[in-house]
């Protein structure tokens, strides 16, 4: 599944289980790369980004920088059990590929998906790019291990990335899906 014209909420600062912040576009903490919003990570092109610098900003390079940050959606389809996930890999720099990510879903109503209580965590682990160092390209399919539980939200977030860099990047994001 590549959900297309998708509504994207960007966040940064979130851990799994933890109140969400929105993400803004800019170049400074808490920002995602103007050009390169949430949005593209469902237009089913490998050549477009989503960056996001987390704690850091466009000027300062750590390996923090982009950790914690991702993006909340409500697929237009309904709700959905998740059996598995891919993603694409960035176009820049493979030190922004994320490494480790988690995903939870949610079945409250979006005006409250802010809160973190309001997540169940469903995966925490590989992003199936840790061999993918080209550009543009898809890493492994992840497969989940449940709970596999309908929900009709998910949050996804980036906890390392490959190297040190000012932000986080991928080109797309796919769920699988029954």
């Amino acid at each position: 599944m590549t959900p297309m014209n998708e509504t994207v909420y960007a966040i940064w600062n979130t851990t799994a289980g933890g109140d969400s912040l929105s993400a803004y576009s800019g170049d400074y903490s808490g920002s995602y790369w103007p050009s390169q919003p949430p949005e593209n990570i469902f237009d089913g092109n490998l050549t477009t980004d989503f960056t996001s610098h987390g704690v850091c900003n466009y000027f300062l390079v750590s390996l923090i920088c982009g950790q914690n940050t991702g993006f909340y959606f409500t697929p237009r389809s309904g709700s959905m059990i998740v059996a598995g996930f891919r993603l694409g890999t960035n176009n820049y720099d493979s030190s922004r590929d994320p490494l480790t990510v988690t995903i939870e879903g949610s079945n409250s109503n979006e005006c409250v998906l802010t809160l973190g209580s309001r997540w169940t965590l469903i995966y925490n682990g590989s992003s199936g790019l840790l061999s993918s160092t080209n550009q543009g390209q898809w890493g492994t399919i992840q497969v989940l291990s449940g709970p596999f539980v309908r929900f009709s939200s998910f949050r996804f977030l980036v906890t390392t990335k490959r190297g040190v860099q000012s932000s986080t990047a991928y080109s797309e994001y796919q769920l699988i899906y029954y």
